[in-house]
């Protein structure tokens, strides 16, 4: 299921921060070696969590339930 069409989502990521290498390698190897990868957070969710921390500045972070790991990866 689809939250945002697909126009909406090609032109977020395109007016967004480029995805780092880190985080296009655990992408792709999520989606090509895991049963349920549509979970995976994704490079424009990815974006809005590392800008959210930027602005907020948090001391930590808890995430529970890290699936691959892509989005703890983004607050780092």
């Amino acid at each position: 299921m689809e939250f945002l069409s697909k126009k909406i989502d090609d032109y977020a990521v395109a007016h967004s921060q480029n995805e780092p290498e880190l985080l296009q390698q655990l992408y792709k190897e999520t989606w090509q070696k895991v049963l349920v990868p549509r979970m995976l957070s994704g490079h424009f969710q990815g974006r809005v969590l590392a800008m959210l921390s930027k602005l907020v500045q948090p001391k930590s972070v808890l995430e529970i339930g890290t699936y691959t790991g892509y989005s703890a990866l983004v607050f780092s």
